[in-house]
């Protein structure tokens, strides 16, 4: 399995799976049909399935548009999006797999940022792993608590952050890592873990390049939306346990300080 990404929109981004033998393609997280079908024509790839994360409309915008295009598409989604995302017709739970050119996805059920999110993990026949996380994890930062609860949120993180392997590359949807990084270097001025990740990422973006995936290892060392049990960071926030230290270090987030994007 083959994986592409499509950048969209202001700072979106679509994932293309290709199954290289039968030539067939889905998408992950749609939102906007136009740049898939140019994509998948280009490349005499068919649609088979579109994989949704969550129902907001950056997300799901290209849903109706690619099944009308290309018939017998299979729309999969969340049980709790279930009236949500235009086309759905599986509704996967925590614990259900979807299968794509020959490779297993597990689902988990990951809410905080909506109450519906899920996300698609593939643990490769040879040994990759690849995390397809919407907007639960962000490089240098995690999703925004709009539907559900800091505790949900934390719960899903702590999850994932037990459950997939070092080695999983993290398909975030966004590329909001070097504003990330900029932030939490803010809130800890001096660590040099985030001041050596912040001149990575922009020799990245000076080149015009994706910083996504992003390897979990990686962020479970630096981002500190994922370090709540780090001693330093929690004499920083002067806090107690982990829950205390997750939701300050997101409550910080929710209102950043102002930095300067230099792109």
């Amino acid at each position: 399995m083959k994986i592409e990404l499509l950048p969209v929109l202001n700072d979106n981004y679509i994932f293309i799976l290709i199954d290289e033998l039968k030539l067939e393609a889905a998408v992950i997280d749609p939102a906007e049909a136009k740049p898939v079908i140019d994509f998948l024509e280009t490349n005499n790839l068919k649609l088979k399935h579109i994989f949704n994360t969550h129902h907001h409309s950056d997300h799901i915008g290209g849903n109706i548009k690619l099944c009308d295009f290309y018939k017998n598409v299979n729309v999969y989604a969340g049980e709790k999006d279930s009236g949500r995302i235009g086309k759905q017709d599986f509704f996967l739970k925590h614990g259900d797999t979807v299968n794509f050119a020959d490779e297993i996805a597990n689902i988990y059920y990951v809410p905080g940022h909506t109450l519906g999110h899920i996300c698609y993990h593939f643990l490769m026949k040879n040994g990759e792993s690849h995390l397809f996380i919407g907007d639960t994890i962000f490089s240098g930062g995690c999703g925004k608590i709009f539907e559900g609860t800091f505790e949900q949120m934390f719960s899903s993180l702590s999850f994932l952050r037990d459950t997939v392997p070092e080695n999983t590359f993290i398909w975030c949807a966004h590329e909001y890592t070097l504003e990330n990084y900029l932030i939490l270097e803010c809130l800890e001025p001096h660590n040099i873990n985030i001041k050596d990740k912040i001149q990575n990422i922009l020799s990245l973006r000076e080149k015009n390049l994706p910083t996504i995936p992003c390897l979990i290892s990686e962020e479970l060392k630096i981002n500190s939306l994922l370090r709540w049990d780090d001693p330093s960071l929690r004499n920083i926030l002067s806090t107690k346990n982990s829950l205390e230290t997750f939701i300050a270090v997101r409550k910080f987030r929710d209102n950043p300080p102002k930095v300067k994007i230099p792109f």
